[in-house]
């Protein structure tokens, strides 16, 4: 190879990937054109209870059939929240061609790993419902299980609602899935993840590293969390932005440019199911 002299040459890095079985690449994601979805939403649940069985011929006090629950007012309620992924350079450089679209470029692959931890944590709007508050059931009591046992227990949270539900929890916890005795795991179908057994939706999402319920020991060494929760929506404006021109977005004590790539959100559920189980992914734990 001949020698050249000059500066290196200005390439342009691989194109971020989002991962295939990301959060919103297995909930519903809705591009929402109506944007009232910023003020925030209240969830109608459906009946939450499950249906039962009444003997037509039957006669005095096992003719009545039960009430169902009272739906009052007492419904969750979402407030939206901003994902954004800022770039700064100088001002020479910011104001080359393209320059701002590389944080919308990386926004469009990782906007899940911020709306996953937000689902999780509540950390920008700490009075939405999320996966880590006071009302998550915490199945076996807390003790930590295998990976593949763990899925059985979160199949039946979602199996004793009599309706279908999602499985959320980290890659790691996902790549441990199947490595159990007991033949139970996941598969990918239709191009998603799902649970062999079931079919249940499986959502691996680096969002979810580290969760752990806010009234629960923090996690130890080789620990994570799977959450199983019902179907799950999330509306989002049709586009990401770049909300300021270069003139707005200039630093003059410094000559600093910062471009924001920003979206808003809205994530709902009902509610009825919100339940968690600890994982050990150091040894053959309850196998």
């Amino acid at each position: 190879m001949s020698q050249t002299l000059g500066p290196p040459l200005s390439l342009d890095g691989p194109l971020p990937v989002a991962p295939l079985r990301s959060l919103l690449n297995t909930v519903t994601v809705i591009d929402s054109p109506d944007l009232r979805f910023g003020v925030g939403g209240v969830v109608w649940p459906y009946p939450p209870g499950l249906p039962e069985a009444w003997d037509p011929c039957s006669a005095g006090t096992f003719r009545t059939k039960t009430d169902g629950l009272d739906f009052g007012w007492d419904l969750p309620q979402f407030q939206p929240f901003t994902v954004y992924l800022p770039i700064s350079c100088s001002s020479i450089t910011a104001a080359a061609p393209g320059f701002a679209d590389r944080a919308a470029l990386a926004l469009a692959a990782t906007e899940s790993y911020a709306v996953a931890r937000e689902l999780a944590r509540g950390e920008a709007n700490p009075l939405n419902p999320f996966l880590d508050d006071a009302n998550l059931t915490i199945l076996n009591a807390g003790v930590a299980v295998n990976a593949d046992y763990a899925l059985g227990l979160l199949e039946d949270a979602i199996g004793a609602t009599g309706r279908g539900g999602v499985i959320l929890t980290s890659p790691a916890v996902g790549a441990a899935f199947n490595g159990g005795t007991g033949g139970y795991g996941v598969d990918t179908k239709s191009g998603s993840l799902q649970t062999t057994a079931n079919g249940t939706p499986v959502a691996l999402d680096g969002g979810f590293i580290g969760s752990s319920p806010s009234l629960h020991a923090v996690l130890g060494a080789g620990e994570a969390w799977a959450f199983a929760t019902g179907p799950i929506h999330v509306r989002r404006s049709p586009q990401i932005e770049i909300l300021s021109t270069l003139k707005e977005s200039t630093d003059r004590s410094d000559n600093t440019v910062t471009f924001r790539a920003e979206r808003d959100y809205l994530v709902t559920w009902d509610t009825s199911l919100q339940a968690g189980v600890l994982i050990d992914l150091t040894g053959c734990v309850l196998c």
